[in-house]
């Protein structure tokens, strides 16, 4: 108790010493922006735009494949996709011309940039009917290290050869196809719409745009310093999307709570005294509420995947700038703008002799209330358990974005899988002989290859018998023998019929020049594809093979086909003493989801408990805390049930921008978690605290749910508003990441807002009466 008086009077001289110190608050303030400005521009922007994953069998596995195969996963890659619509498609002359074109000119002009670039007449890369083609590009560089100028100069090249009639040309890969869309508009989208709540709420334009001036402080200095992060540790560009979201939501809304508890005060003290308590009493509550934010999403570090710890900590500096803003700028600007503030005319305590008719039935009738709140919440949870995780792939994007373009044309003529290889990596028996070794590999790719969901496996190409057939020595063999058996076949031809003519003779050598010419080349494709469908290294020491599923990414045939492969594995291990493991785009996905599942309970639980701890002190009470965390459970559950509804399932898609229902982002609800606890916690601490305060002044338990409705009740609600409106704005992005995540929060904090912290807990608070308050060594009233 001593150490919480101890704190309080802390904030409530640090809220007076920024009053009467307000222009040496504000330069403060000011002076940081500056040199943070200053630093981001100096040192730029260097957010990557991967994903990255480490730790997992799919990932860890890529440095053999790259030391034993040569093959550089992280390495930018581009797929060009070409359709035709005419008479033979891309094989008609022009077409193949402007293609062959292309493809000489990006290898003129980035010979330097460019590893490899695959001509798909030489490799036969031609659909069915002949409409479709693609050229694959690899280049030197990383995918997020090749530069925006470089792929547009490849696209400008290769976009001369949409100028031919009925001709489509897209674009997909592991670089940036689509550039990050660093935001803005959803930003001052999401600040509009919060004015215009406060403008309600507050009735003064100067006092609604206290809250949004102190957000926006604290936003700017938390983005500067992530940004400068950025130049010397990896973070992922997402995070700074999370960060914005959330620093500019919870800036607004603690500044909102401080702002409304100092318009109270004012109407007993003069201002300097009312700033004081203001930051001591809603303040303290700011800075709990922060602390429990901070605490949650720098929990997602957890997990132990890299970019979500990005996310976390990159989340966890935006609030703590917007706790900074709003416990040390906020009261400055009061003080600069304190005549414009008035004080609040309606005292909660006197008018809750009148609650309403929404009070009354919360107080009089709190059973009622508490089934509603948790009827409609668990009819929403439901659908959840059809839920469905998977990371981001093209198939969901925007129809007019280039790459879902692409996508959906190679679906259509070379089937999903291509889109989603599976790479196999076999680490093989060092006992065995080399013939064991292949023995054991050919095993396998027969095996997989008649696994259900395998399409195809890649057949790999036998270097060392084209390299011979390649040989001029060879080349003169073969003509030698199409030759002598030309001429066998016409001499007996002629022996049989004596009055064949000379031109009948060349005819029929002629033709028969050609069969031989046909069945030497099929002998030579059929000798230039390797017996095993698999590339074995030097030593001897690894197998590579590429499955094709019969699905994508985000299906659950081709999940069950890995998982159908993972448990051959063992299989094999047991008998043949060789290990198989997946990588690739499809594999990374599904270990990414599996490690994830596992961590969320020990997340969920970790987060929980200590916020249960905290609250159980911070109230002095065991039922308050329990309450909230099933609250927050039946809340999280609804909120998981309206992203399957909506982002899976794709009910009202249109009225939400989603142009494909898709998997659930896998780390979507271990994100959805933190943050929204967080953000419930804020709402609790300030209802309840509310009502603890009048308890403990009145001992009127009924008396005390009424003054914090009335009280905090509009405050919260103008805040959730906030939320939503903020998050709600993310939600317009073309990006799937960001609007799953913003589309979600949105969700989650009506839920929480209205239907938990408005009517579940103000309902408990009043049904279980003295028994909310009960905690060891409290004395009672």
């Amino acid at each position: 108790m001593k150490e919480v008086e101890n704190m309080s009077n802390l904030l409530n001289k640090l809220g007076q010493w920024s009053y009467r110190n307000k222009f040496k608050s504000i330069a403060v303030w000011i002076i940081v922006l500056i040199l943070f400005i200053i630093g981001a521009g100096k040192l730029g922007s260097h957010y990557d735009q991967d994903l990255k994953i480490n730790g997992l069998p799919s990932t860890d596995i890529q440095s053999k494949l790259k030391k034993e195969f040569h093959q550089d996963v992280d390495a930018g890659t581009m797929k060009v996709v070409i359709k035709n619509d005419e008479h033979n498609g891309v094989t008609q002359n022009t077409i193949k011309s402007k293609v062959n074109q292309a493809i000489k000119d990006v290898n003129a002009k980035h010979s330097n940039g460019i590893k490899s670039i695959t001509n798909p007449y030489t490799s036969q890369i031609i659909s069915k009917d002949k409409s479709t083609t693609y050229v694959d590009i690899t280049f030197k560089k990383s995918s997020q290290l090749v530069s925006q100028s470089q792929i547009k100069s490849v696209q400008k090249v290769f976009n001369k050869i949409a100028d031919h009639k009925d001709t489509k040309v897209a674009y997909t890969g592991s670089v940036q196809i689509t550039p990050f869309d660093i935001g803005g508009t959803s930003e001052i989208i999401g600040i509009v719409i919060a004015f215009i709540l406060l403008l309600i709420l507050f009735k003064s334009f100067v006092t609604a745009g206290l809250p949004i001036i102190s957000a926006i402080v604290g936003l700017i200095a938390g983005i500067m310093i992530i940004t400068i992060g950025t130049s010397f540790f990896s973070i992922a560009n997402v995070a700074q999307t999370l960060a914005t979201m959330l620093s500019l939501a919870v800036g607004i809304d603690y500044a909102l709570f401080i702002v409304h508890r100092y318009r109270d005060e004012l109407r007993d003290n003069d201002p300097e005294v009312a700033i004081g308590n203001a930051i001591k009493t809603a303040g303290g509550s700011v800075l709990f509420a922060g602390v429990t934010v901070i605490i949650a999403v720098s929990g997602l570090s957890i997990v132990g995947i890299e970019f979500l710890t990005q996310m976390g900590l990159a989340a966890a500096v935006g609030v703590a700038f917007a706790i900074l803003t709003a416990l040390t700028f906020l009261p400055a600007l009061i003080s600069l703008l304190n005549r414009f503030i008035k004080a609040d005319s309606s005292n909660p305590e006197v008018t809750s002799a009148k609650p309403g008719a929404l009070v009354n039935g919360i107080t009089n009738h709190p059973i009622i209330s508490i089934l509603i709140s948790v009827i409609v919440l668990i009819a929403f949870a439901v659908p959840a358990r059809n839920m469905r995780l998977g990371m981001p792939y093209n198939g969901s994007l925007p129809k007019d974005n280039t790459e879902r373009q692409a996508y959906d044309i190679v679906s259509d003529k070379f089937g999903e899988g291509i889109n989603a290889p599976l790479i196999g990596v076999v680490k093989l028996d060092s006992s065995q002989s080399n013939a064991q070794k292949e023995a054991t590999v050919k095993k396998i790719t027969n095996k997989v290859a008649k696994m259900d969901g395998t399409k195809m496996i890649v057949p790999v190409t036998n270097q060392k018998a084209i390299a011979e057939m390649k040989s001029p020595e060879y080349q003169a063999k073969v003509k030698q023998q199409i030759t002598k058996s030309v001429q066998s076949q016409v001499m007996a031809a002629v022996q049989k019929n004596p009055t064949m003519g000379q031109q009948q003779q060349q005819a029929l050598a002629q033709k028969l020049a050609a069969q031989y010419q046909a069945k030497a080349q099929a002998e030579a494709k059929a000798k230039a594809i390797s017996a095993i469908p698999a590339q074995i290294s030097n030593d001897h020491k690894y197998a590579m093979f590429i499955v094709i599923p019969k699905k994508g990414t985000e299906s659950v045939q081709t999940e069950k086909l890995a998982q159908s492969i993972n448990d051959y594995s063992k299989h094999v291990q047991k008998n043949d003493h060789a290990k198989i493991t997946l990588t690739g785009v499809s594999a990374v996905n599904i270990d990414t989801t599996n490690k994830l599942n596992n961590a969320i309970p020990v997340f969920a639980g970790i987060v929980i408990a200590l916020a249960f701890i905290l609250l159980m002190f911070m109230f002095k009470s065991f039922l308050i805390p329990l309450i909230a965390m099933i609250g927050f459970g039946l809340s999280l559950l609804a909120s998981f049930g309206f992203a399957t509804l909506t982002i899976q399932e794709g009910v009202l898609k249109s009225l939400f921008g989603i142009s494909k229902g898709a998997p659930i982002l896998s780390f979507l609800p271990v994100i959805f978690i933190g943050i929204l606890f967080g953000l419930a916690m804020d709402y609790e601490v300030f209802m309840v605290s509310r009502a603890r305060e009048e308890y403990i002044k009145t001992g009127d338990n009924k008396h005390s749910v009424i003054v914090a409705l009335k009280s905090s009740g509009p405050v919260i609600v103008t805040a959730a508003l906030i939320m939503i409106a903020v998050f709600g704005s993310f939600a317009l992005s073309t990006n799937t990441t960001i609007k799953s995540l913003g589309l979600s929060l949105a969700a989650g904090i009506f839920f929480d807002a209205f239907l938990v912290r408005l009517i579940l807990v103000p309902a408990t608070i009043k049904l279980f009466g003295k028994a909310n308050w009960y905690f060891p060594g409290q004395n009672k009233k």
